[in-house]
C-alpha cells in the first residue's frame, strides 16, 4: 500500500498541532503540519529576505510562511508576506505577533494580536538525546539535578527538552526586550506532573533588568516530538 507512509505522516503531524492547540491559550492560533505543503507557490519577497541557503532549510521556510499565512486568516487577517528581518526573526504584520518553528518533518505556528499577546513563543525539536557537551552548553547544574527521577517520568531526555523550552522562552523575549541570551542566561524549573515549566533570565552584568521576571510556560510530548510555548498576556 504506497500511500500508508503519507497518511501516517499526515496523521502525525495533525496530531501534533492538535497537541500544541491544547496548551496554548484562547486568541492564539496555531496552524502546522508537514513539509509537503511547501511545494505551493511561494512570495518572490520572502524568498529575496531569507538569501543564499541550503535547500532543506528553504523547503522549511517556506512551510513555515504558509502555515503562517493560514493562521493570520484564522485571525481575519488577509493574506501577507513574512519576510525575515535584518534580524533574522520574522516581520509580522502590523499588530500581529508570533512564533515559527520546524523539525526535519515538522512544522508549527502560533500568532495572535499584539493587543492581547505582547510575545509569543514556541518550540519544536524531535525528542533524540542531546551529547554531553550540549547537554552542558544548554542546561545549568542545578536544573538536572533530579534528571533521573525526571526523564523515568516523562520518557525522555531531560537536557533536549531544557534546549525547547528555553528556545520558546527566547522567541517569546527577544521581540519584546532585544536581548540576545544564550542557554546559561536563561534558568528553569519544571513541574513535571502539571506539564509546566518557569523560566527567567539569570541576572549578570551582561544583561539588561527588562525582562527579568519569571515566566510560566507549558511542554509536552506527542509521538517522539517535543513542544513548548510561552505567552505574555496583555492583561
Amino acid at each position: 500500500m504506497p500511500s500508508e507512509p503519507k497518511v501516517r505522516s499526515d496523521r502525525l503531524a495533525a496530531d501534533v498541532v492538535a497537541a500544541i492547540r491544547q496548551l496554548v491559550s484562547d486568541g492564539v492560533v496555531v496552524e502546522g503540519g508537514d513539509l509537503d505543503i511547501a511545494d505551493q507557490d511561494f512570495l518572490v519577497a520572502e524568498e529575496q529576505s531569507l538569501g543564499d541557503i541550503v535547500p532543506t532549510r528553504r523547503r522549511e521556510f517556506r512551510a513555515g510562511r504558509i502555515y503562517a499565512r493560514q493562521a493570520l486568516q484564522a485571525l481575519g487577517i488577509p493574506a501577507h508576506s513574512i519576510p525575515v528581518g535584518p534580524d533574522r526573526v520574522p516581520v509580522w504584520p502590523t499588530g500581529v505577533v508570533g512564533s515559527i518553528s520546524h523539525t526535519p518533518s515538522l512544522c508549527a505556528v502560533a500568532v495572535g494580536l499584539s493587543a492581547d499577546w505582547p510575545g509569543i513563543g514556541i518550540d519544536i525539536e524531535d525528542d533524540s538525546p542531546l551529547s554531553d557537551e550540549l547537554t552542558k552548553l544548554v542546561s545549568h547544574a542545578s536544573e538536572l539535578e533530579q534528571r533521573q527521577a525526571i526523564e523515568k517520568q516523562l520518557g525522555y531526555d531531560l537536557p533536549k527538552l531544557l534546549f525547547v523550552i528555553k528556545e520558546a522562552f527566547y522567541k517569546m523575549h527577544f521581540p519584546l526586550h532585544r536581548q540576545f541570551l544564550t542557554f546559561q542566561d536563561v534558568c528553569v524549573g519544571l513541574d513535571v506532573n502539571k506539564r509546566a515549566a518557569q523560566a527567567r533570565t539569570v541576572p549578570s552584568g551582561r544583561l539588561a533588568l527588562a525582562g527579568n521576571g519569571c515566566f510560566e510556560g507549558r511542554f509536552d510530548s506527542v509521538h517522539g516530538t517535543l513542544f513548548s510555548c510561552f505567552e505574555i498576556a496583555a492583561h
